[in-house]
This record gives C-alpha cells, sequence and structure tokens, in this order.
C-alpha cells in the first residue's frame, strides 16, 4: 500500500554490533511526512482510510518485550527505513552450559534452561549508544 506505484521492498539482516541482531525493512515509496514520523508508533494513528492503526504499536510492543527496539527513518520522495534491533541471548542448559541463540528471558529455544542476555547494552547500527529518540547515524 505504500508503493501503490510500483517500487522496490527489501529486507535485511544483520548483525548490528556484538550480540544485537537488526532486521531493517525498507522501501523506495513516497516517505512519511514529517508530521507524521512522531505518530507512527502510537496506537490508533493511521493515515489509511481503513487502517486500524495498530501494526506499528504492535511491532514496537514487541521488540520492547524481547529487549529491543524499532527505529524509522524516512525522507519525502526517498522512501522510508524500519530497523528493528533486537538483543541475542545466551541460552543456558540445566547443566549451565551456554550457547548463542535468540530468545527471551525465560523462554529460551531448547526448551531447557534459562536463558540472560548476552550483552547489557544493545547499540544501533553503527555501534556506539544511542539515546533513544536520536537520530539515527547521530
Amino acid at each position: 500500500e505504500a508503493m501503490a506505484g510500483g517500487g522496490r521492498l527489501t529486507v535485511r539482516v544483520r548483525m548490528a554490533a556484538e550480540n544485537v541482531a537488526e532486521i531493517v525493512v525498507a522501501d523506495t515509496g513516497p516517505g512519511i511526512p514529517a508530521d507524521n514520523l512522531s505518530k507512527v508508533f502510537e496506537p490508533f494513528f493511521s493515515t489509511k482510510a481503513k487502517g486500524t492503526g495498530l501494526g506499528l504499536a504492535l511491532v514496537q510492543q514487541i521488540a520492547a518485550e524481547h529487549g529491543g527496539r524499532v527505529e524509522v527513518e524516512s525522507a519525502p520522495a526517498a522512501g522510508t527505513m524500519f530497523h528493528v534491533l533486537l538483543p541475542l541471548w545466551r541460552v543456558l542448559g540445566p547443566g549451565g552450559e551456554g550457547r548463542a541463540g535468540a530468545g527471551p528471558p525465560g523462554e529460551p529455544s531448547s526448551g531447557r534452561g534459562t536463558a540472560e542476555p548476552a550483552s547489557a547494552s544493545v547499540l544501533p547500527a553503527g555501534g556506539s549508544p544511542r539515546p533513544p529518540g536520536a537520530p539515527i547515524g547521530a
């Protein structure tokens, strides 16, 4: 819907920093107007006639529940890019042995043992800490 006239949707996954996975979803659509950019994660905010405005609010909530965050950057006529940053967790088996994995605390993907953060900090794609809400690349 964001690219009614056609365009390209790109999804990339990479390690943004040690123990932080980044999922980037980018499009070549018209972009999000600056006055709407700060509202896109608000529940029930939508510019669509039939939209509920819950999609991005839910994505942000789910990322936060897993210790991550979602960031957006957009420019008129240049498209939009969403960054989902998620920490990787170290899964500990019953004997305390560890392995890298993705899983929320207390719910390891193996179904046994416990999980703890592999790193206490979540870093943006550039690798240096950035306060919430600070511009990407700042």
